[in-house]
């Protein structure tokens, strides 16, 4: 009995009970065919010493249970696996025979299966699609109410912000302008804020960077579409800034001569002496040559009297200076002119020059004022204005007769007597400057009241 335990032991070892596979013994994990890579099973675990059937049976189970086989047929010849059937994708017709290949006892595999060729119109991926859209979108719904809210809450925000902020900047900063941009500005970063805020709630994280990150360069193409009204919005703050007019002063840019109406974040409004109404581009305006001609309340004007070779100069300067002097509307100080201005081909030219308030008197106005004046006391002074002298060639000359005639005495009669010229006639009114009047001009022009003036 002691001598046939050896023989006893051997033979337990060799004959062992197998025990049947289990359900999941040995199949490996079925993953979606939208992984990047299909995990195969080293190993199938199966006894020892297999038979054709028992690895036949196992492989079958394992392709019929993945689903992605038509009719999978697997047939084992003495450790060869012949697999038959149809594949849905080229990637599980390889990952058939990397598991059969891998099964213990499976010495070669012959793969017959093939891959299902997919319709042209298959529109099953596009309704999968749409169906995961419209799951994804009820599901941020919530989140994206929640942003709407805070989007229109920063947007008030942002308006009370910048109102506040003008409010508070009055007392410091005279400027409407800079006042105006300062609360702006506020009033754009609270917003922008606010949208960045929304954004992340609703999920959007990475296009909230993107909006933060790409406002400089928004901007900066902005700034290149838009260069002339940028440019004319940054005039506009020059021109408030150093004033070189205001409101009502009359003043000649590039040509254009007119009362200065309203300044806006695009233009300057000019109200000609024409009752015409100018816009120009701010940038035009604060670059060109401005001439201001209400600066200084006090303006010069002149004008050319033309009298005889025979007439005293000394008298005729003297006479105008006497109507300069005595006329309301022209000042002592500076003092008027009467020079010598050139001996012409028939008169000496003089030149009257004098002051007066452009503020309170009209430049046309004044000057046919004095002019009107002038002639009339130089006519009394019978000091002569004669025409400049034109000389008349007779090529074949001229016949003269001699008449005689009979001279009578002139019966002699009272000089008769000159009114007085008054200092303002009908025709030139009260001498008063024209600015309200031409102001008045476009008074009730919506498309000029309704903007802001940025300077006072």
């Amino acid at each position: 009995m002691i001598s046939n335990l050896p023989f006893l032991l051997v033979v337990t070892c060799v004959i062992i009970q197998v025990a049947p596979p289990t359900a999941n013994e040995g199949v490996p994990a079925v993953t979606d065919d939208s992984a990047e890579q299909v995990d195969v099973a080293k190993d199938v675990q199966v006894d020892p010493i297999n038979s054709d059937d028992r690895i036949e049976r196992r492989l079958q189970e394992i392709m019929e249970a993945t689903g992605w086989f038509d009719a999978p047929q697997v047939r084992v010849d003495r450790g060869v696996a012949f697999i038959t059937g149809t594949a849905d994708t080229k990637r599980h017709q390889e990952w058939a025979e990397a598991t059969a290949m891998n099964t213990s006892d499976v010495v070669a595999v012959v793969n017959r299966t093939t891959v299902a060729k997919r319709p042209l119109w298959n529109v099953a991926p596009a309704i999968a699609s749409l169906q995961e859209l419209s799951r994804d979108t009820t599901e941020a719904l919530p989140l994206v109410a929640v942003a709407i809210f805070i989007a229109i809450l920063s947007y008030y925000l942002a308006t009370f912000s910048a109102s506040l902020t003008r409010r508070l900047a009055r007392n410091r900063i005279d400027n409407q302008l800079l006042r105006q941009v300062l609360g702006n500005v506020v009033g754009v970063l609270m917003f922008i804020i606010g949208v960045y805020v929304a954004l992340r709630v609703s999920g959007l994280t990475r296009l909230a960077i993107t909006l933060l990150g790409g406002t400089g360069l928004v901007g900066l193409a902005l700034g290149f579409a838009f260069r002339d009204i940028a440019e004319n919005y940054l005039a506009s703050i020059l021109i408030s800034l150093h004033h070189p007019f205001r409101v009502g002063d009359l003043i000649e840019v590039e040509g254009a001569v007119g009362f200065v109406r309203k300044v806006t974040t695009r233009g300057t409004v000019l109200n000609t002496l024409e009752g015409n109404q100018i816009q120009m581009p701010n940038s035009t305006v604060y670059k060109g040559k401005i001439t201001n001609y209400t600066a200084t309340p006090l303006s010069r004007r002149e004008f050319t009297v033309g009298i005889g070779f025979d007439d005293s100069i000394t008298k005729a300067q003297t006479i105008l200076m006497e109507v300069l002097t005595q006329h309301n509307a022209v000042v002592v100080d500076p003092a008027p002119m009467v020079i010598v201005q050139s001996l012409g081909s028939a008169t000496v030219n003089l030149n009257v020059l004098y002051w007066f308030d452009q503020t309170k008197h009209s430049p046309l106005k004044i000057s046919s004022s004095v002019i009107r004046q002038a002639k009339q006391r130089l006519t009394e002074a019978e000091i002569t204005m004669p025409d400049e002298a034109r000389e008349i060639v007779f090529p074949a000359g001229v016949p003269v007769n001699i008449i005689e005639e009979v001279i009578k005495p002139r019966k002699t009669s009272q000089p008769e007597v000159q009114q007085q010229e008054p200092e303002a006639s009908i025709g030139e009114g009260d001498l008063s400057t024209e600015q309200q009047k031409v102001m008045q001009v476009t008074c009730e022009d919506d498309t000029i009241e309704n903007k802001t003036n940025l300077i006072g």
